[in-house]
């Protein structure tokens, strides 16, 4: 690989941060650049020396760079003082240090791209699975071109909340949340919906309809509102997955068909329902190596499609290396969704288990009650536990006026990042459809 290194460069970063006396140009390099990135490790041995010089409170100068070298036993390494004066003749004015800190970084940058390619064609001759290859490629890439060179600053965000606030009194404000459609639930969360970047997590034990939920979610954004969802279904295959939908889109009981009762004016509904469907921007995927593959995936749908709104069924589904141990493993998943869902600013629904003791509990279910991690709690903006009224699904067993049965599920929103937490309520679900009311 040629022109790999920049040696002038990388003199001028060291020269500039040993004329001006004080910590301002290091700590300004040292935000994107690290003693890594250096090529020649004689400059890397003093870039590193400089810093814990400034650590230490210290000057930075030929000075205090040559005791601090000789405490390691390293001046005779890099070339004693003759090699740091002939490193200070270079260009060492603040602006050429940051200039030359870019110039280093990106040759650094440049070299690791060219080993991390190297590596993925050998393990591509080896025999290595093309999708592995792919998925790992993307991660490290990402972990190469991350750059934090950029200040953050409070000024944007405080901009734009003045205009929110400004524009909720006049009356023109439009919230950018994800609605739920189920007004008792949205009138509990933040300005009505789901926030882009959040994550918002559903608990509920086996056959609760946790996953129906997440689907009457996604029919509401993508039926009504034309946004693009992607569906990640570790046990419902496509078609499964299309029943339901179509079933709960219709409101007509697909059972109907098995049993030959289905009325015309049901079979219109269901053809209709099924049209709507087709047209409708939802994608799916039902197989997944790992969290990075995951995410890999959503980024792709993001490109390509636009994705606002990932359902990820369910957490303790996704496959993690086994050298961790489960809690481990899904700690990682839970920490990649949550970054997955600020890198690519879309709504997140991620479906979790709960525990034994807390599908026993007729109480109702707590936040401890999530399966396997704490840090799905931590990671989550938002967590929705659902349990059958009156302890079981038998005890949940009602009818409402006109006739039609439901099943009466508790909820409670247990976390609320951006309102209030521990609030209550009670879903009407009509399970023979898998609509939530």
């Amino acid at each position: 690989m040629e022109d790999i290194h920049a040696p002038e460069a990388e003199s001028s970063v060291i020269a500039s941060c040993l004329t001006v006396q004080n910590s301002d140009v290091f700590d300004e390099i040292s935000r994107t650049l690290s003693a890594g990135d250096f090529y020649d490790h004689k400059n890397a041995m003093i870039f590193d020396c400089l810093g814990r010089i400034i650590n230490a409170g210290q000057e930075p100068n030929e000075v205090t760079l040559a005791d601090e070298l000789r405490k390691i036993n390293c001046l005779d390494t890099v070339g004693g003082l003759p090699h740091i004066f002939e490193i200070m003749r270079n260009p060492c004015t603040p602006i050429t240090g940051i200039t030359a800190s870019k110039i280093v970084r990106n040759k650094s940058r440049a070299r690791q791209l060219d080993r991390m390619y190297k590596l993925k064609l050998e393990n591509l001759s080896e025999g290595m699975d093309l999708a592995d290859i792919t998925s790992s490629t993307e991660s490290e890439l990402r972990k190469i071109m991350a750059d934090s060179g950029e200040s953050n600053t409070l000024e944007t965000a405080s901009n734009e909340l003045k205009d929110r606030l400004h524009s909720m009194l006049d009356g023109t404000y439009v919230a950018n949340k994800i609605p739920t459609g189920i007004g008792h639930l949205d009138e509990k969360l933040d300005e009505g919906g789901i926030g882009r970047g959040e994550v918002c997590v559903i608990a509920a034990p086996t056959s609760c309809g946790k996953s129906q939920l997440a689907l009457n979610l996604v029919l509401r954004a993508s039926i009504t509102d034309n946004i693009p969802s992607l569906i990640f279904s570790f046990e419902m295959p496509a078609n499964q997955l299309a029943k339901r939908i179509t079933q709960t889109a219709s409101a007509v009981n697909l059972k109907l068909y098995s049993d030959g009762v289905a009325s015309p004016k049901q079979m219109k509904a269901v053809d209709e329902a099924i049209d709507k469907v087709g047209k409708a921007p939802i994608y799916t995927e039902h197989y997944v190596r790992g969290i990075d593959d995951l995410r890999s995936k959503a980024r792709m749908m993001k490109r390509k499609h636009n994705i606002q709104v990932v359902v990820v069924d369910y957490l303790q589904l996704i496959p993690f290396d086994h050298k961790l141990s489960k809690h481990e493993g899904i700690s990682q998943a839970s920490h990649g969704i949550k970054q997955m869902a600020m890198e690519l600013d879309v709504t997140v629904i991620l479906l979790a288990q709960i525990n034994r003791t807390g599908a026993m509990r007729d109480t109702g279910l707590v936040l401890y009650d999530l399966k396997d991690s704490g840090d799905i709690e931590n990671d989550a903006d938002i967590v929705l536990l659902m349990y059958p009224k009156g302890g079981d699904i038998d005890s949940a067993r009602a009818v409402d006026p006109k006739g039609t049965s439901y099943l009466a599920m508790d909820y409670n929103v247990a976390k609320n990042r951006e309102g209030e937490r521990d609030v209550k309520g009670t879903f009407k679900f009509v399970n023979q459809i898998g609509r939530f009311h």
